[in-house]
C-alpha cells in the first residue's frame, strides 16, 4: 500500500494536463518556426532543448504534485516531436 493520498491524483490529473498542453504548444511553435529555417534545425535543437531541460525535471519527481507536472510536460514533449514530425516534412 502506497503512503500517497489518493486526493493527489484527482489534483496531479489537472496538473498534468495543463503542462502536457503548455509544454507542447511551446515546443511546436518553436519548432515550426524552426523549420521555415530547415526541418532537420528543428527537430535537432527541440532535442538538445529536452536534453537539457531534462536532469532538473526529473529532480522534481520525487514531489507529489510536482511528479504531474513531469509527466504532463514528458507527454508535451512526445506529441510535439510526433506533431513536428508530421508537420515539418
Amino acid at each position: 500500500m502506497s503512503n500517497v493520498d489518493p486526493g493527489v491524483r484527482w489534483t496531479g490529473i489537472p496538473v498534468a494536463v495543463i503542462s502536457a498542453i503548455l509544454v507542447a504548444v511551446a515546443l511546436t511553435a518553436f519548432g515550426l518556426e524552426l523549420a521555415r529555417i530547415h526541418p532537420l534545425l528543428a527537430i535537432g535543437l527541440n532535442i538538445v532543448i529536452v536534453a537539457g531541460a531534462a536532469p532538473t525535471v526529473l529532480r522534481w519527481l520525487v514531489a507529489p504534485v510536482w511528479r504531474w507536472a513531469v509527466y504532463g510536460s514528458s507527454a508535451g514533449a512526445l506529441l510535439s516531436f510526433v506533431a513536428l514530425a508530421a508537420l515539418a516534412f
